[in-house]
């Protein structure tokens, strides 16, 4: 969907449904996605780890193993316009956290040198 599975603007709250399993799969950018995917995806979520998928389990489940004809039919439209989206905004991050680097690196050698020259 091009969103984590679990959202919460409150640090507490979202660790609260992390541990509880509660998300959810908005009509929004789910619509289009098949039962099969939404329960591998809700079976890889699974808290109790008795009860969710192994990595074998995961490979072996049907819709990875199923034939290309049904997903060349499906318009992923949507999600791909919200991937880019989000991989833009992770790209911004970045940049933004690479020029405050750069920003504290150059005042660190300036204090540096000050203190040489002292």
């Amino acid at each position: 969907g091009g969103y984590p599975p679990f959202i919460e603007q409150n640090q507490r709250e979202l660790f609260k449904k992390i541990r509880k399993g509660s998300f959810e799969f908005h009509e929004e950018y789910w619509s289009q996605i098949s039962s099969e995917a939404k329960d591998m995806i809700a079976s890889l979520l699974t808290v109790d780890p008795k009860k969710r998928l192994t990595c074998v389990e995961a490979i072996q489940n049907s819709w990875i193993m199923g034939g290309d004809d049904a997903l060349s039919q499906v318009d992923l439209g949507k999600n791909l316009g919200e991937f880019k989206k989000f991989n833009a905004k992770r790209k911004f991050r970045q940049a933004v956290l690479t020029l405050i680097a750069t920003n504290k690196m150059t005042s660190l050698g300036v204090a540096f040198r000050s203190n040489l020259s002292s």
